[in-house]
Protein backbone atom coordinates (compact mmCIF):
# COMPACT_ATOMS: atom_id res chain seq x y z
CA UNK A 1 0.00 0.00 0.00
CA UNK A 2 1.40 3.05 -0.74
CA UNK A 3 2.18 5.76 2.19
CA UNK A 4 -0.24 8.26 0.63
CA UNK A 5 -2.99 5.47 0.76
CA UNK A 6 -6.04 6.52 2.91
CA UNK A 7 -8.57 4.44 4.77
CA UNK A 8 -11.81 5.90 5.98
CA UNK A 9 -13.66 2.96 8.36
CA UNK A 10 -17.67 3.94 7.91
CA UNK A 11 -19.70 5.01 10.36
CA UNK A 12 -23.15 4.17 9.17
CA UNK A 13 -25.95 6.02 10.85
CA UNK A 14 -28.50 3.31 10.77
CA UNK A 15 -25.84 1.82 13.15
CA UNK A 16 -26.27 4.51 15.45
CA UNK A 17 -29.54 4.77 15.87
CA UNK A 18 -30.04 1.06 16.11
CA UNK A 19 -28.18 1.52 18.95
CA UNK A 20 -29.83 4.28 20.45
CA UNK A 21 -33.04 2.16 19.98
CA UNK A 22 -32.14 -0.78 22.04
CA UNK A 23 -30.50 1.71 24.69
CA UNK A 24 -34.04 3.67 25.00
CA UNK A 25 -35.13 0.41 24.98
CA UNK A 26 -33.46 -0.74 28.40
CA UNK A 27 -33.99 2.51 29.79
CA UNK A 28 -37.69 2.35 29.52
CA UNK A 29 -37.82 -1.44 30.77
CA UNK A 30 -35.57 0.09 34.00
CA UNK A 31 -37.92 2.55 35.00
CA UNK A 32 -40.71 0.17 36.22
CA UNK A 33 -37.39 -2.00 37.73
CA UNK A 34 -37.03 1.62 39.62
CA UNK A 35 -40.45 2.37 40.73
CA UNK A 36 -40.70 -1.42 41.63
CA UNK A 37 -37.48 -0.93 44.07
CA UNK A 38 -38.80 1.99 45.96
CA UNK A 39 -42.02 0.41 46.70
CA UNK A 40 -40.81 -2.69 47.72
CA UNK A 41 -38.54 -0.70 49.87
CA UNK A 42 -41.30 1.70 51.43
CA UNK A 43 -43.42 -2.01 52.47
CA UNK A 44 -40.51 -4.66 53.13
CA UNK A 45 -42.80 -7.00 54.17
CA UNK A 46 -43.36 -7.68 50.41
CA UNK A 47 -39.77 -8.54 49.82
CA UNK A 48 -36.77 -7.23 51.22
CA UNK A 49 -34.45 -4.21 51.60
CA UNK A 50 -31.69 -6.23 50.09
CA UNK A 51 -34.09 -6.91 46.54
CA UNK A 52 -35.15 -3.23 46.34
CA UNK A 53 -31.46 -2.17 47.19
CA UNK A 54 -30.66 -4.09 43.75
CA UNK A 55 -33.54 -3.01 41.75
CA UNK A 56 -32.73 0.51 42.69
CA UNK A 57 -29.38 0.36 42.29
CA UNK A 58 -29.28 -1.48 39.07
CA UNK A 59 -32.36 0.89 37.35
CA UNK A 60 -30.42 4.44 38.61
CA UNK A 61 -27.46 3.43 36.92
CA UNK A 62 -28.93 2.04 34.14
CA UNK A 63 -30.55 5.71 33.67
CA UNK A 64 -27.32 7.47 34.65
CA UNK A 65 -25.25 5.74 32.24
CA UNK A 66 -27.91 6.88 29.10
CA UNK A 67 -27.62 10.41 30.27
CA UNK A 68 -23.77 10.41 30.19
CA UNK A 69 -23.84 8.60 27.04
CA UNK A 70 -26.41 11.03 25.78
CA UNK A 71 -25.19 14.06 26.97
CA UNK A 72 -21.36 13.01 25.07
CA UNK A 73 -23.25 12.52 21.91
CA UNK A 74 -24.94 15.48 22.59
CA UNK A 75 -21.63 17.79 23.05
CA UNK A 76 -19.65 16.20 20.20
CA UNK A 77 -22.16 17.25 17.51
CA UNK A 78 -22.15 20.76 19.16
CA UNK A 79 -18.82 21.36 19.37
CA UNK A 80 -18.32 20.07 15.68
CA UNK A 81 -21.17 22.37 14.40
CA UNK A 82 -19.66 25.24 16.56
CA UNK A 83 -16.57 25.14 15.42
CA UNK A 84 -18.16 24.82 11.31
CA UNK A 85 -16.06 21.55 10.55
CA UNK A 86 -16.74 18.30 9.10
CA UNK A 87 -17.53 14.95 11.16
CA UNK A 88 -14.05 13.59 11.72
CA UNK A 89 -13.53 9.62 11.64
CA UNK A 90 -14.08 8.32 14.69
CA UNK A 91 -12.28 5.64 16.28
CA UNK A 92 -14.19 2.18 17.49
CA UNK A 93 -14.86 2.41 21.65
CA UNK A 94 -11.52 0.08 22.86
CA UNK A 95 -13.26 -0.61 25.91
CA UNK A 96 -16.58 -2.33 27.73
CA UNK A 97 -19.42 -1.08 27.13
CA UNK A 98 -20.94 -0.66 30.44
CA UNK A 99 -24.62 0.54 29.40
CA UNK A 100 -24.71 -2.72 27.67
CA UNK A 101 -23.24 -5.13 30.60
CA UNK A 102 -25.71 -3.19 33.26
CA UNK A 103 -28.52 -3.66 30.78
CA UNK A 104 -27.47 -7.19 30.81
CA UNK A 105 -27.66 -7.35 34.53
CA UNK A 106 -31.10 -5.25 34.38
CA UNK A 107 -32.89 -8.62 32.40
CA UNK A 108 -31.30 -10.67 34.65
CA UNK A 109 -32.71 -9.28 37.64
CA UNK A 110 -36.22 -9.25 35.72
CA UNK A 111 -36.44 -12.81 35.02
CA UNK A 112 -35.14 -13.56 38.67
CA UNK A 113 -38.16 -11.18 40.18
CA UNK A 114 -40.93 -12.94 38.12
CA UNK A 115 -39.65 -15.86 39.83
CA UNK A 116 -43.09 -17.32 41.86
CA UNK A 117 -44.25 -21.01 43.55
CA UNK A 118 -45.12 -23.04 40.49
CA UNK A 119 -43.85 -20.83 37.99
CA UNK A 120 -40.88 -22.94 35.26
CA UNK A 121 -37.15 -23.10 36.29
CA UNK A 122 -34.96 -19.67 35.89
CA UNK A 123 -32.91 -21.76 33.37
CA UNK A 124 -36.26 -22.06 30.87
CA UNK A 125 -36.59 -18.12 31.02
CA UNK A 126 -35.36 -17.30 27.88
CA UNK A 127 -34.92 -13.47 29.00
CA UNK A 128 -32.33 -14.77 31.03
CA UNK A 129 -29.77 -15.82 28.49
CA UNK A 130 -30.99 -13.03 26.69
CA UNK A 131 -29.21 -10.73 29.73
CA UNK A 132 -26.22 -12.97 29.78
CA UNK A 133 -25.91 -12.26 26.15
CA UNK A 134 -25.60 -8.42 26.16
CA UNK A 135 -23.82 -8.78 29.40
CA UNK A 136 -21.23 -10.15 27.09
CA UNK A 137 -21.56 -8.54 24.47
CA UNK A 138 -20.80 -5.70 26.48
CA UNK A 139 -17.88 -6.69 27.82
CA UNK A 140 -16.60 -7.50 24.35
CA UNK A 141 -17.68 -4.45 23.17
CA UNK A 142 -14.08 -2.94 22.17
CA UNK A 143 -12.71 -6.12 20.50
CA UNK A 144 -16.43 -6.42 18.24
CA UNK A 145 -16.70 -2.87 17.50
CA UNK A 146 -13.01 -3.01 16.37
CA UNK A 147 -13.65 -6.27 13.98
CA UNK A 148 -16.92 -4.38 12.57
CA UNK A 149 -14.79 -1.35 11.67
CA UNK A 150 -12.45 -3.42 9.98
CA UNK A 151 -15.36 -5.25 7.85
CA UNK A 152 -16.78 -1.85 5.99
CA UNK A 153 -14.15 0.77 4.97
CA UNK A 154 -12.97 2.66 1.40
CA UNK A 155 -9.16 2.59 1.11
CA UNK A 156 -8.25 4.70 -2.03
CA UNK A 157 -4.26 4.42 -2.90
CA UNK A 158 -2.16 4.25 -5.89
CA UNK A 159 -3.48 1.13 -7.19
CA UNK A 160 -7.31 2.64 -7.14
CA UNK A 161 -10.33 2.59 -5.23
CA UNK A 162 -11.17 -0.11 -2.65
CA UNK A 163 -14.85 -0.15 -1.09
CA UNK A 164 -16.50 -2.81 1.20
CA UNK A 165 -19.97 -1.12 2.22
CA UNK A 166 -21.14 -4.43 3.64
CA UNK A 167 -20.04 -7.90 3.70
CA UNK A 168 -22.38 -9.00 0.68
CA UNK A 169 -21.71 -5.25 -0.88
CA UNK A 170 -18.07 -4.61 -1.95
CA UNK A 171 -15.95 -3.72 -5.07
CA UNK A 172 -12.31 -2.72 -6.25
CA UNK A 173 -11.62 -0.40 -8.89
CA UNK A 174 -7.83 0.21 -10.30
CA UNK A 175 -7.33 4.22 -11.43
CA UNK A 176 -6.68 3.07 -14.87
CA UNK A 177 -10.42 2.13 -15.22
CA UNK A 178 -11.82 4.77 -13.84
CA UNK A 179 -13.59 7.79 -16.18
CA UNK A 180 -15.19 9.76 -13.81
CA UNK A 181 -16.12 9.87 -10.10
CA UNK A 182 -19.06 12.39 -9.42
CA UNK A 183 -19.59 13.63 -6.00
CA UNK A 184 -22.94 15.18 -4.89
CA UNK A 185 -24.71 15.81 -1.45
CA UNK A 186 -26.24 12.16 -1.14
CA UNK A 187 -24.10 10.07 -3.40
CA UNK A 188 -20.78 9.05 -5.04
CA UNK A 189 -20.85 7.57 -8.28
CA UNK A 190 -17.66 6.12 -9.20
CA UNK A 191 -18.17 5.63 -13.76
CA UNK A 192 -15.66 3.13 -15.16
CA UNK A 193 -15.44 1.12 -18.02
CA UNK A 194 -17.40 -1.96 -16.89
CA UNK A 195 -19.82 0.30 -15.72
CA UNK A 196 -20.66 2.77 -12.35
CA UNK A 197 -20.68 1.83 -8.51
CA UNK A 198 -22.56 3.98 -6.22
CA UNK A 199 -21.68 4.52 -2.35
CA UNK A 200 -24.23 6.41 -0.38
CA UNK A 201 -22.41 9.11 1.50
CA UNK A 202 -25.84 10.61 2.97
CA UNK A 203 -25.80 7.12 4.98
CA UNK A 204 -22.80 7.72 6.71
CA UNK A 205 -21.90 10.40 9.56
CA UNK A 206 -18.27 10.60 8.10
CA UNK A 207 -19.21 11.19 4.76
CA UNK A 208 -17.14 14.55 4.43
CA UNK A 209 -14.05 12.34 4.80
CA UNK A 210 -15.28 10.22 1.99
CA UNK A 211 -15.71 13.10 -0.47
CA UNK A 212 -12.79 14.97 0.79
CA UNK A 213 -10.62 11.15 -0.06
CA UNK A 214 -12.20 11.01 -3.02
CA UNK A 215 -11.96 14.36 -4.88
CA UNK A 216 -8.86 14.14 -3.94
CA UNK A 217 -7.55 11.08 -5.34
CA UNK A 218 -9.43 12.10 -8.09
CA UNK A 219 -7.26 15.31 -8.68
CA UNK A 220 -3.84 13.51 -8.09
CA UNK A 221 -4.83 10.49 -10.40
CA UNK A 222 -5.21 10.99 -14.06
CA UNK A 223 -8.15 9.36 -15.02
CA UNK A 224 -8.69 6.86 -17.86
CA UNK A 225 -11.12 8.02 -20.57
CA UNK A 226 -13.88 6.14 -22.48
CA UNK A 227 -12.83 4.99 -25.91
Amino acid sequence: MSPKAVTISLDDKRRRIGAWWQKLQHVIGGVPLLLAGVERLQAPSRGGHWLAIVEIVIAALLLALFVRDARNEAMTHLKNRALAEPFTNPHPHKGPEWFDVVAGALLIVEVALSMHPGSKPLYEHALLYLGFSTALTGLLHGKLASLSWKRRFIRVDDGGLHVRLSPFRKFDVAWTDVIDIRLGERNAIVKTKGGSHTIPLSRYLNARDISDALADWRDRHALARAT
